[in-house]
């Protein structure tokens, strides 16, 4: 198979590519060639999506399935257009966020997609949109740039969960095992049996490869692990010495502690009852399988040993700073 990989060199998408490799197909990736290492037995390909005359490196190729993760629909149409031609299927990879009602609303598919604009140009979006809506917006016109160039019978649409994995470059999931990996006292918010749902980025990749047609909510299985279990296997797989004290929404709330981007992976269950309500099943018998989530959580946590100098949180990983941590475990009563 003739595979191109829009970006591949950094998580997502190098999982594309480096599974592709592997499978023996011929994997082509397009991206500027700052990010990441290329990938071994891939043949890259050095342009700038946004710039029209590198895109057109593209154009004539042929391949049997794209993969795009792009964000701004001017872009994805872009890719979408020029591509159409001489590719067979295109996956892209989208979000949860493309629904309106999500996480705020349990039954949040009752309330449909947000109206984005495949037309839409650079960064702009209605006016009036709520803060929170942009993204989601965005990626609803850029799904719906490759519906209208591909037809729903030659395109995946991916609507992702959380993606975790090696090479994440956010570090939600390291955050937790580096945190975990120093042990002590470690403030576990809200309660142990608050289910949660994960999937690896090289399990998105495998279906990917798949080349279902439809849209899809992709993310880990009902009932696929719970907080008190991720955790546990947290201390197991780093060889730690934490003891989890586990700490109630409402005092997090209280203490003004902000829900996933100060402390990843955690949102006020009454403040988003519908984050892990994700309806996996049309996935599922597409083909989507994910891996225990421990063999993610072992391989990540080899992948941040790797790094030289050990792995370290960048400038967008959310987390608790130490003597934050402290403060709000001193403040605990339970």
């Amino acid at each position: 198979m003739e595979i191109l990989v829009l970006g591949g060199t950094v998580f997502l998408s190098r999982a594309v590519a480096e599974l592709g490799v592997a499978r023996g197909h011929n994997v082509t990736t397009f991206n500027r060639g700052q990010t990441g290492p290329p990938v071994t037995g891939a043949r890259a390909i050095t342009g700038d999506r946004s710039d029209p005359e590198d895109l057109k490196k593209l154009a004539g190729m042929s391949f049997d399935l794209v993969f795009d993760t792009g964000y701004l629909p001017e872009l994805v149409k872009a890719s979408a257009e020029l591509l159409e031609p001489g590719a067979g299927h295109y996956a892209f990879t989208s979000s949860v966020n493309a629904y309106s009602g999500w996480p705020a609303h349990a039954d949040y598919h009752q309330h449909g997609l947000y109206d984005g604009d495949p037309d839409a140009v650079g960064e702009e979006v209605p006016e009036g949109l709520d803060e929170s809506a942009p993204y989601g917006w965005r990626k609803v016109g850029a799904e719906r740039a490759v519906l209208r160039a591909f037809g729903e019978h030659r395109s995946s649409i991916l609507r992702a969960g959380l993606i975790v994995g090696p090479n994440d470059r956010i570090g939600r999931l390291p955050w937790w095992l580096d945190r975990v990996s120093r042990g002590g006292q470690v403030l576990a918010p809200g309660a142990p049996e608050d289910e949660l749902r994960l999937i690896d980025a090289r399990d998105i990749a495998e279906f990917a490869l798949l080349r279902p047609a439809g849209a899809f909510e992709v993310t880990g299985p009902a009932h696929q692990i719970n907080r008190g279990q991720l955790l546990g296997e947290a201390r197991e797989v780093t060889a730690s010495d934490a003891e989890f004290t586990w700490v109630s929404d409402e005092y997090l709330v209280q203490a003004g502690v902000e829900g996933w981007t100060e402390l990843p992976l955690w949102v006020p269950t009454a403040d988003a009852p519908g984050l892990w309500a994700q309806d996996t099943t049309g996935a599922e018998a597409a083909g989507l399988a994910c891996r225990p989530v421990r063999d993610t959580l072992l391989d990540t946590w080899e992948w941040m040993r790797s790094i030289e100098g050990g792995w370290q949180p960048s400038d967008r990983t959310p987390g608790l700073a130490p003597e934050r941590e402290r403060e709000l475990l001193a403040g605990w009563t339970g």
